[in-house]
């Protein structure tokens, strides 16, 4: 008798344990969604406004005046999904021209100095307002479409340039041999980034040397990851581009010195970015701001460019700081387009932590239609930023405010009803426990008689 209840116990006891395997299972298993029109290409969160400040001193060290100095500095603008920039005030020694654009969409502030004598400078302090997000990138390699290889984007984009050298025999048989029989771009550029992560030893570099350069002898720093990732992806057909500007660690920091990396581009998302030297795969934080999309081929890979005419070797230095620092979404007061993301990104934060919260409470087996209607509406909220983002439409963003407020409601009540089944379950067990407990303190009595 003794053994046949310790069997009945051991099964109960069994099946208990075989339920929250179930239940832990459950968690890691996808919710199929009904497709959306619209491919949902990125989410933005962690709004952040912060204030940059880039300041430039441009010297004359050498024993001879300078003639007819130009001066183009180019300037954090507005980038869909990344940041929205406000230039608080531009200050400098002399007046500047103008502002100009280039065919790559860079805007750059120009200066015309006829005649700048030996000790003589410039001095510039350019001051912006920036609200940034964390973004990422949400690619499914089934749905990235065809290039239009007649298209100016990728001609330009495929095509080899200084530094990067895309056509050079060690380039192109690297990239075959990465290549192999891979045809889908997004899966072939993850294999690149791989291989360059794989391959180079970050090591910083007093000069700019190339994909060539790096590829041969196995080190680079942020400039020959960038290179190299970008060629080697030229190389595949897939067109890729350098991008230049300034990277933070902390939202209070001082530095002097640039950051590159890279973007590919996939038909149906657009421009995607590849930070090997920060291992920021089609991912890219809230603390990166480019100056340069690509780079003019009449300009050196610089973030300040000069030309000038003198019939000697110049000395023209030029010295430069970047500065960040926390910043107040009142800066964007006039910018409502800019004020309504960061409201409604700013709530983001909520939505995921119950949406965790859910999942871990086992909402996929409790609740499985209402969580279900929970990963849809997160989703549906998600295309409406990416809408709002891309359009400047405001009336998307109010529809977005709306679709969270439903969120968190949907996954509150998710909770609390996951909560009464997971209270209802802990319950039934200690009963069941008690009374196996019970029965069994009785059995073991009845045998001592």
């Amino acid at each position: 008798m003794e053994k046949l209840s310790t069997w009945r116990f051991g099964k109960k006891k069994n099946l208990l344990v075989l339920f929250m395997i179930l239940l832990l299972f459950s968690l890691t298993l996808p919710l199929s969604h009904a497709s959306n029109e619209e491919i949902l290409k990125y989410k933005i969160r962690s709004p952040t406004v912060n204030r940059v400040t880039h300041e430039i001193t441009i010297v004359n060290e050498g024993a001879f005046p300078v003639e007819n100095v130009k001066v183009w500095i180019p300037i954090i603008k507005n980038e869909t999904p990344h940041h929205f920039v406000l230039i608080e005030n531009i200050t400098s020694s002399r007046q500047y021209r103008n502002f100009e654009n280039d065919s790559s969409n860079n805007t750059y502030i120009f200066w015309q100095i006829n005649r700048m004598s030996p000790g003589k400078l410039l001095k510039v302090k350019i001051e912006y307002s920036i609200l940034s997000f964390n973004v990422q990138y949400l690619i499914n390699a089934n749905t990235v479409g065809e290039y239009s290889k007649e298209s100016w984007l990728y001609r330009n984009y495929t095509q080899p340039e200084e530094l990067i050298e895309s056509d050079y025999p060690i380039i192109v048989e690297t990239a075959k041999s990465i290549a192999g029989d891979e045809t889908n771009p997004h899966i072939l550029a993850l294999k690149i980034a791989d291989f360059v992560s794989k391959n180079l030893t970050y090591k910083v570099q007093d000069e700019e040397w190339g994909a060539v350069w790096a590829l041969e002898h196995g080190e680079g720093d942020c400039s020959e990851f960038s290179y190299l990732f970008t060629a080697l992806c030229r190389a595949c057909g897939i067109p890729a581009r350098v991008k230049a500007g300034v990277a933070f660690h902390s939202d209070a920091e001082e530095t002097s010195f640039g950051h590159m990396w890279a973007e590919y581009f996939l038909p149906n998302y657009g421009w995607i970015p590849i930070d090997l030297t920060w291992n920021q795969i089609c991912y890219q934080d809230n603390l990166h701001f480019s100056l340069l999309r690509s780079f003019p081929i009449r300009y050196p890979y610089d973030t300040v460019f000069i030309e000038c005419s003198a019939p000697f070797k110049v000395n023209i230095k030029i010295y430069q700081t970047m500065k960040i620092s926390s910043g107040s979404i009142a800066d964007f007061e006039g910018f409502t387009l800019a004020r309504l993301i960061y409201d409604v990104i700013s709530k983001a934060e909520t939505m995921e932590s119950l949406n965790f919260i859910a999942t871990l409470l086992g909402a996929r087996v409790f609740a499985p239609q209402d969580y279900a209607d929970l990963e849809a509406a997160i989703e549906e909220f998600d295309l409406m930023i990416q809408q709002s983002l891309e359009t400047n439409d405001l009336g998307r963003i109010q529809q977005a405010n709306l679709q969270i407020e439903h969120i968190i409601s949907l996954g509150e009540g998710i909770i609390f009803k996951c909560g009464i089944m997971l209270a209802l379950i802990v319950l039934i067990t200690i009963l069941i426990a008690y009374a196996l407990a019970l029965r069994r303190r009785r059995i073991e009595g009845e045998s001592t008689f």
